[in-house]
């Protein structure tokens, strides 16, 4: 996640934008949904709130992109 967030900083075009911002999303999902979730331990509680405060990024980022003109692949309408 460090490096996809990395990557949406450096002025990319608005579709590579939602690109790496949708995988960020992906990212963040899935240790959100971590099977091996403990909630006594800090590390996991650190993980999580990491996630989802990059998936609250992810969903800025796609706020801000002009949806008319974003297609992303793999769905079936604009963005």
């Amino acid at each position: 996640m460090k490096k996809i967030a990395a990557r949406l900083g450096r002025g990319r075009s608005d579709g590579e934008k939602a690109r790496l911002a949708a995988r960020l999303g992906e990212e963040a999902d899935s240790l959100i949904a971590c099977a091996d979730y403990d909630s006594a331990s800090q590390d996991c509680k650190n993980c999580r709130a990491i996630a989802s405060r990059r998936k609250r990024t992810m969903w800025g980022i796609l706020k801000s992109i002009k949806t008319g003109q974003v297609i992303l692949p793999g769905t079936k309408g604009r963005m």
